[in-house]
């Protein structure tokens, strides 16, 4: 499926880039024909004496006799439309795990080799409405080279292959000061580079978890979306009626962390539960700030015990959150504030609602020559705490903290950029960590490569604990047309 995919779209892409620019070029010259006709009426036999002469004097001078020809520049092409696609080779190799028992995965050596397509279609109606529709397609060989009997269904279902829409929609001005964007896209909140804490819209792609940034890993869901603008400010109303969660590691793979296969998960019906949001966003000179309401859903589940205290289902808490956010630059720093009170939150071990507050802190630094550091941190209080959730499968405490150090640079003229990643969760260190680093070259235009590797941390925390063995380097190539 996948590689007819990838034929069909490059088949469409070259019919629609040649045919319209070969079309208009035969119009074009069609048309300068006719223009030749038209300018060289009245220059035949039957001309009077009066014309000839005022012909010869004009050509008085040329020794050459006159050759009539017609110099037209390369007819410029207006296309409303633009399909770029990109292609991508990643792989990576697992250097740390184990030999694994009898009847389990071998998850040593080769981890991925996943090719991907994705192609996307920007169509401009007019100056002021436009959309977009993009897609993505991968199929990784990895499963097959090593063996497909040795995997669980879940895990091959989730990790071999995948073909799926991404951001889709229309956007326009209705008027000065109001726009509007329908369709499914990403709206990111906050000012964090790596911690979420405002930045509740879209769900994320922790399948592979600490492998790329946040930016890369946000999952587009169906909007309704309206800005209107006026003064400094930008208020956005958005209605969601798409309830989409994360993509959580499947059961059977490395980054699984339960010891059996998980309860049925409960989602929300959509249109009878859609979520909805508010922002409110100012820019000014030296610093911006924004307010943030919104009513969703929580995109990790709780478990629901029975008698036994044993899971039976997963469920999805239903969420307010009033926040804000600013930034605020000085010479070569800039502080990054956010915060958030979040009610509705549930766990397993109770039937109480809880409250959290949320507050990050974070400063980067550019004063070096195409570098910036960055150093972030979040605290996460439990406003009504009970000791029960510390000791039951929730595993919760009343405050969870996370550090990110970040560095990135640019060299060579941005064709080399290194990154480096240093993520810490616990208030005291505890939950689990994960270090990454990669370099990219661009290696020409469109076409780039990347090296890096990343070693994770256990530590209390769901999404870390028991993935120790889970390091690994990892290399990719994409090229864009």
């Amino acid at each position: 499926m996948i590689s007819d995919f990838f034929r069909y779209t490059l088949l469409l892409y070259l019919i629609l880039y040649f045919f319209p620019a070969s079309q208009l070029i035969a119009e074009e010259e069609s048309n300068g024909d006719s223009n030749i006709d038209e300018l060289m009426q009245g220059f035949d036999d039957s001309e009077d004496s009066t014309n000839q002469e005022s012909l010869d004097e004009l050509l008085e001078g040329f020794e050459e006799p006159l050759q009539t020809s017609v110099t037209t520049s390369a007819p410029i092409v207006q296309r409303n439309w633009d399909l770029v696609t990109l292609i991508s080779l990643s792989s990576s190799y697992n250097y740390q795990h184990q030999a694994p028992a009898s009847g389990e995965a071998d998850y040593r050596g080769l981890s991925r080799f996943k090719v991907k397509l994705q192609p996307e279609l920007r169509y401009k109606f007019s100056n002021k409405w436009d959309s977009v529709i993009s897609a993505n397609g991968f199929y990784d060989f990895a499963y097959t080279i090593n063996g497909r009997d040795q995997y669980s269904s879940e895990t091959l279902d989730t990790y071999e292959s995948e073909l799926e829409f991404r951001e889709a929609y229309i956007r326009g001005t209705v008027t000065s000061n109001l726009d509007i964007k329908v369709g499914r896209q990403i709206v990111v909140w906050g000012k964090s580079d790596s911690i979420r804490v405002v930045d509740v819209l879209n769900p994320l792609d922790f399948r592979e978890p600490g492998l790329v940034d946040i930016e890369d890993l946000r999952l587009p869901v169906t909007m309704f979306k309206a800005d209107y603008y006026f003064n400094q400010w930008n208020l956005s109303a958005i209605a969601i009626p798409e309830i989409r969660f994360n993509k959580m590691p499947a059961y059977g793979s490395d980054f699984y962390v339960g010891n059996g296969k998980p309860p049925t998960e409960k989602v929300p019906n959509d249109l009878e539960n859609f979520e909805y949001a508010l922002a409110l966003e100012g820019i000014f000179s030296g610093w911006d700030l924004s307010f943030y309401f919104a009513h969703y859903y929580d995109d990790q589940a709780h478990m629901i015990l029975n008698s036994s205290n044993n899971p039976i289902r997963q469920e999805h808490s239903e969420l307010n959150l009033l926040g804000a956010a600013t930034n605020i630059a000085f010479g070569d720093w800039l502080l990054k504030i956010e915060s958030a009170f979040i009610n509705g939150l549930e766990f397993a071990s109770t039937d109480t609602r809880f409250s959290r507050a949320d507050i990050l802190l974070g400063v980067d630094y550019a004063g070096f020559t195409d570098t910036t550091l960055t150093i972030e941190a979040v605290n996460r209080s439990l406003l009504n705490y009970e000791d029960v959730l510390s000791t039951s499968i929730d595993r919760t405490k009343e405050n969870e903290g996370q550090i990110a150090l970040r560095y990135s640079g640019n060299f060579m003229h941005d064709k080399v950029k290194l990154v480096g990643l240093i993520a810490i969760l616990g208030t005291d260190f505890d939950a689990g960590a994960y270090y990454r680093g990669s370099i990219e070259y661009e290696i020409m235009n469109a076409t780039s490569i990347t090296f890096g590797g990343i070693a994770y941390q256990s530590g209390d925390n769901y999404l870390l604990k028991n993935i120790a063995q889970n390091d690994r380097l990892f290399f990719d190539i994409r090229y864009s047309f």
